[in-house]
């Protein structure tokens, strides 16, 4: 089975507005993924067509609890809707639950500053593995101890966002525009830096500091069909060393590319649905594999492009 990723949360993300209430609010979110099959090829940049239409699926939900906190700094209305935001989340899927806590700071409203952290934990059912090490005697995941290991992160990160309609006025005049540049640290609990290990069915992760830049661009209007757009998201880690001996081999700072359609349904005033079509660059290997667990005992060689899922994002506002 694939690596399997959620739809990211900047996915189905829109520009926010200074006139937000402020106050209490209560969201739940709720991602879907479905993996085509795709064979990997060996050799250096290349593309690789689906093979098949099934290679795996997952569902994550969230509940999240916000309350907004309004620090103006003037009657300008560049400052005047100033606020700071703060979050707490709960993440449950079949193979883990997660805490996470975020703390957001509007200045103005085309910027966001945000810091928060994450803290859970997985477990094997019906062979999807939540959280395992990579054995590289056996040259396959192993389980471990949930609740006994954790995973943890911590991130900072940067959004520019904009809407052309604060400029013109019109229905149909809104061109939407995110940019976000996130540093991250991801790690388990009680194994080794440089080992790889596998959380929430993902593989081929190393405790390490990474980034995450993610461009969002989009066309929003006044029907059912409320926004459609473009995404890409370039993600790595900044030191190949995160990954130990096989750090050089590995390509361990290998930069992971992700180019998305998106479009985004509104259903009524608190439900909408977002879906997405990916293509991901990922890393390709001189010799030909079958599996991912290979991919920790191989030389790493250029890249492979596929066609990686659809998604599907429900967010439901209380």
């Amino acid at each position: 089975m694939a690596s399997l990723l959620v739809l990211p949360t900047h996915a189905a993300a829109e520009p926010s507005s200074a006139d937000d209430e402020f106050g209490i609010s209560l969201s739940l979110t709720t991602d879907f993924a479905w993996y085509p099959k795709y064979d990997f090829k060996p050799g250096d940049d290349h593309f690789s067509g689906v093979s098949g239409p099934f290679d795996g699926i997952k569902g994550i939900t969230r509940l999240d609890a916000s309350y907004t906190l309004p620090t103006p700094m003037g009657s300008h209305w560049l400052v005047n809707g100033t606020n700071v935001e703060f979050t707490g989340g709960f993440e449950i899927c079949p193979v883990s639950v997660r805490t996470i806590a975020n703390i957001g700071f509007t200045p103005v409203p085309f910027l966001v500053f945000e810091t928060g952290a994450s803290v859970g934990s997985g477990w094997t059912l019906l062979g999807l593995e939540g959280m395992s090490r990579y054995d590289f005697e056996k040259g396959e995941y192993k389980d471990i101890t949930p609740f006994a290991h954790y995973y943890r992160d911590f991130h900072v990160s940067g959004t520019f966002q904009f809407d052309t309609g604060a400029l013109i006025e019109g229905e149909w005049s809104h061109v939407v525009m995110m940019v976000t540049y996130e540093l991250l640290f991801a790690g388990l609990t009680g194994i080794d830096d440089g080992d790889v290990w596998q959380w929430q069915t993902t593989k081929n992760m190393s405790n390490g500091w990474q980034y995450d830049f993610v461009a969002v661009l989009g066309y929003k209007m006044p029907l059912v069909l409320s926004m459609v757009g473009v995404m890409a998201d370039f993600y790595g880690h900044f030191d190949s060393s995160d990954y130990g001996k096989i750090g050089m081999r590995f390509d361990g700072d290998f930069m992971t590319v992700d180019l998305s359609l998106l479009l985004t349904f509104d259903l009524n005033e608190t439900n909408s649905i977002t879906v997405m079509g990916e293509f991901e660059r990922n890393r390709s290997f001189e010799t030909e594999h079958d599996d991912l667990e290979d991919e920790p005992l191989l030389v790493a060689s250029g890249a492979e492009w596929a066609f990686y899922m659809v998604a599907l994002r429900w967010i439901h506002n209380f």
